[in-house]
């Protein structure tokens, strides 16, 4: 199981999500395994779990990242201790690793991950 935890907009509590994995696709949703709706990425930097907004999601347990380019390339990363999704981009510790949204002009449309997948194991 992962657990991502939505770090919130404000002083509102951080919310836990476990699930087998969850993908964040180019459509800006968050999806379990089922494909149930778990979150959406909105157009300005926030991610929507209901009527709540959160500025970020993190995982703080060892996780590969699958990820697809926009050209369909499929690799899979890691394994990483530390995972934050932050406007539009993934890192770990200090290290940007991608993207998954434009992020304010800085990112060209090919270089977004179309597709991330977080996983336990490859």
């Amino acid at each position: 199981m992962i657990t991502l935890m939505f770090v919130p907009k404000r002083t509102d509590a951080a919310v836990l999500i476990r699930a087998a994995f969850s993908e964040s696709m180019r459509d800006g949703t968050l999806r379990g395994p089922d494909n149930g709706l778990a979150a959406t990425y909105a157009d300005d930097g926030f991610w929507e779990l209901g009527q709540r907004r959160y500025s970020s999601f993190e995982c703080t347990r060892p996780v590969y990242l699958r990820v697809t380019d926009s050209d369909g390339s499929r690799e899979c990363l890691g394994p990483y201790d530390r995972i934050k999704v932050a406007h539009g981009t993934v890192s770990t510790h200090d290290k940007w690793l991608g993207a998954h949204a434009t992020s304010g002009g800085l990112i060209c449309a090919e270089d977004l991950w179309r597709e991330i997948a977080f996983l336990t194991d490859r």
